[in-house]
């Protein structure tokens, strides 16, 4: 007969490439005691449970051509570790005569042994996905020892011994200029432009990467912007691939990041940071609900540009600077038909958000309201908490019980409309409680407790020091005023949960 040989390994390491060999020894001497004739080599460095493989489709389209009689493999896994492709190569040979014959006895067609196939492809598929979880836990262990992960340290830093160090190449402070600047007022594209101009070295020519460019782009300076490594916290393993058969990655929720806290030297604050966060947030939704304020990149800043709105008909105020003030943006454009003239003083609105901060620091001095409003919103978090973890627990449960399936169904103890059915039904049931969990930890994302509370406090505290309110102050703590066209203003503050607290403090307040 006509052979095939399919000898596999998952790396290219040295021990591998012996493995390569030996495979290829043990059936050249399989073949040449039965008086057959090798035809052609398969050989592969990469891992089973990728379907989409440049030989494997080779061997399929030469099964189809007839161009062997027997396919030779170690064991089955060496042809698949994805259930799906290797009931697909079973379909295959079948369809056009090819028998099949593995090493380790499990599988010979020229003897009718095949019955086994489906239950040892779903059982190489589930050790594959063990290997992986087993991978997975070993770089989750090394994450929470404060160990970096990545292959390129983040921007201004540098790796020893897995330990992430401030960099001494004066990148740390290209680092620090980009968040004043974004909270200056500067964009993305305007921050890359000027680093291009001066001739500020790229992340990647840093890294030393082979496609190093010289220019700066806006999502390199996003990058940096979210990047919660620059405050000192080891935050990692925030995706994760779909399956050991679907490498495709998928982000984590926030919930499930393992995150070191101190596991280095900061190079910024960490209240600087969350600033440019909520203020990239209300940038994202400002140009969603409102494009054109994109397409004016060079138009002046005053103090409240971009932050100040009308709450009739959504359009931003405009700065005349002949009064000194703000009036909507409609109205100055349209006139009063299309929205009434709501005007408020630049002066004005300074007194108001300093009275509005000191009234609410007032609040939190009382230390007997401030205990109970702690301990309110503690519990409610813990509530969350507890729901999430059962909601996690019972999807886990989910998956477990469709495995079992899946296994009853192999071994022909169910029928596939029995198999089917229990699946269907349990997909419902985990879509349900994948939709429950995204909600829960939404709420979480906006959960105030004591630690939370505790920090509020002090930025409404640091930001009572500043003797004067500019434009990154105003960034750092203010998300949204709403000017009504009685004069009322309705101020928006960037601490997460704020509404909830100052709603918490007024009812309990004496």
């Amino acid at each position: 007969m006509r052979a095939a040989i399919v000898r596999r390994v998952s790396t290219t390491k040295e021990v591998q490439e012996n493995s390569l060999k030996n495979q290829k020894d043990y059936f050249e001497e399989y073949v040449k005691a039965r008086g057959w004739d090798i035809v052609e080599i398969y050989t592969e460095q990469e891992s089973g449970t990728k379907a989409d493989r440049k030989e494997m489709k080779r061997l399929i389209a030469d099964a189809k051509a007839k161009k062997f009689d027997v396919i030779l493999a170690k064991e089955l896994s060496r042809l698949a570790r994805n259930q799906k492709l290797a009931l697909e190569i079973k379909e295959i040979i079948e369809k056009h005569g090819i028998h099949l014959i593995t090493m380790d006895g499990a599988i010979d067609t020229t003897t009718g042994n095949t019955h086994m196939f489906g239950l040892f492809a779903w059982l190489y598929e589930q050790e594959a996905q063990r290997v992986s979880e087993r991978i997975k836990a070993a770089l989750e262990t090394k994450s929470k020892r404060g160990e970096f992960q990545g292959s390129v340290p983040p921007y201004g830093y540098v790796v020893r011994n897995g330990k992430l160090y401030v960099s001494d190449d004066g990148t740390p402070d290209i680092v620090k200029r980009i968040f004043l600047s974004y909270l200056g007022g500067k964009g993305f594209d305007a921050i890359a432009r000027e680093l291009f101009e001066e001739g500020v070295p790229t992340p990647s020519m840093v890294a030393g990467k082979k496609n190093a460019t010289l220019f700066w782009h806006g999502s390199s300076v996003r990058k940096i912007l979210e990047n919660p490594h620059y405050t000192g916290d080891l935050v990692q393993c925030r995706q994760s691939t779909i399956s050991v058969t679907n490498t495709s990655r998928k982000e984590k929720p926030k919930t499930e990041y393992i995150v070191v806290r101190d596991a280095h030297e900061p190079i910024i604050s960490r209240e600087l940071f969350e600033s440019v966060q909520q203020l990239i947030a209300f940038n994202r939704k400002k140009s969603l609900n409102n494009p054109e304020v994109c397409s004016r990149p060079h138009q002046n800043v005053h103090l409240f540009t971009g932050i100040i709105f009308c709450p009739d008909c959504g359009s931003g105020f405009h700065y005349k600077r002949n009064g000194a003030c703000y009036i909507c943006g409609r109205s100055d454009k349209l006139g009063e038909k299309a929205c009434s003239k709501h005007r408020i003083r630049e002066a004005a609105l300074v007194g108001i958000i300093r009275e509005d901060l000191q009234r609410l620091s007032k609040l939190f001095d009382d230390q007997s309201l401030y205990n109970m409003v702690s301990a309110k919103l503690g519990k409610a978090k813990a509530k969350l908490e507890k729901e999430l973890k059962a909601c996690t627990e019972k999807m886990e449960n989910i998956k477990k019980l469709k495995s079992k399936a899946l296994a009853k169904y192999l071994e022909e103890a169910i029928s596939k409309e029995d198999y089917n059915d229990f699946v269907a039904a349990k997909d419902a049931e985990m879509q349900k409680l994948l939709e429950r969990k995204e909600q829960l930890e939404a709420s979480l994302s906006e959960s105030v407790d004591g630690n939370k509370l505790d920090k509020i406090r002090g930025i409404v505290a640091s930001a009572l020091e500043f003797k004067e309110l500019n434009r990154e102050v105003i960034n750092r703590f203010i998300e949204k005023i709403e000017v009504a066209a009685d004069g009322t203003v309705k101020l928006y503050y960037r601490f997460a949960g704020t509404s909830k607290i100052l709603n918490e403090l007024m009812a309990n307040a004496k």
